[in-house]
């Protein structure tokens, strides 16, 4: 159900910050981790002269801690820590922590859990545990909750160009009909997406057009087959399980920056679809 304004949600489990309409529940007082990401930096001196170089084009990951206070009956009071315990348990694969701030649709960091810290003192007596909740984002953007997927149509046939015999061989490369859409990221920072070319489709081309790159592929998708791509992680699965990197010809991978990006797709014959499917992204 949808999160109410400052309440955090780690996977499924226990509501955090929520109204304290009952026991038990967790105050939230502190959260650390949601400003901009650290740098990777790497700092030369000039030889020679005074100054130096610095890089800082990336982002590293995010270290992210909730801190606050537990409420419950003295009686309950272990049996709801050992389930915030549970929430917190090591994972292998990144598992989403929504949150929900004032004005703002719900946001959400792709994490591995840290554990839950908190150390038994006097104030346990009469039910309140200061807690603590550690948490890494190897993936420093914040995204909006909503998942959005819309669907390119295979806009026709993606010709080899024209050539003219003019005293020397003058041609013109292949081509994508010019039928497609815009896709529109309403964060500040670029968003990846995964493309999914379903079949059939021979020889899918995928057109940026406001960046002028392409990612195109020599492989004959038949009826039902999928081609995805992750432009995050720049691999490409056949049917979701076999790689097929190996068929890109034209590698020209590519982000969608803050705003709209036009992006069509065709191929050299099918009626095949490319389904994009983005998260709004966040500094």
């Amino acid at each position: 159900m949808p999160l109410t304004d400052l309440t955090w949600q780690l996977g499924s489990g226990p509501l955090l910050n929520s109204d304290s309409t009952g026991v038990p529940f967790v105050d939230i007082s502190r959260v650390s981790g949601l400003d901009n990401a650290p740098f990777r930096e790497t700092v030369r001196d000039h030889e020679g002269i005074d100054g130096g170089f610095i890089d800082a084009e990336f982002e590293t990951g995010r270290d992210i801690s909730l801190e606050g206070t537990v409420y419950a009956n003295v009686e309950t009071a272990e049996e709801y820590l050992d389930l915030l315990k549970e929430n917190f348990a090591p994972v292998q694969t990144p598992i989403p922590l929504v949150f929900k701030v004032p004005g703002k649709a719900e946001r959400v960091l792709f994490v591995k859990s840290r554990g839950v810290r908190y150390d038994w003192e006097s104030a346990r007596r009469v039910g309140m545990t200061p807690i603590q909740f550690l948490m890494y984002a190897e993936d420093p953007r914040i995204y909006d909750n909503n998942l959005i997927s819309q669907i390119i149509p295979f806009g026709g046939t993606a010709t080899t160009g024209y050539a003219f015999s003019y005293g020397f061989d003058l041609s013109f490369g292949a081509t994508v009909p010019p039928d497609g859409q815009f896709v529109v990221n309403v964060g500040n920072r670029p968003t990846p997406a995964i493309l999914t070319i379903t079949g059939p489709v021979l020889n899918p081309r995928i057109v940026n057009d406001t960046a002028g790159k392409t990612l195109a592929f020599t492989i004959d998708l038949l009826a039902g087959e999928t081609l995805v791509i992750d432009l995050a992680n720049n691999t490409v699965m056949l049917n979701g399980t076999v790689n097929r990197r190996s068929t890109l010809d034209e590698s020209n991978w590519f982000l969608f920056p803050k705003g709209s990006t036009f992006i069509r797709f065709g191929g050299a014959t099918g009626s095949g679809t490319l389904t994009i499917s983005y998260r709004n992204a966040w500094r």
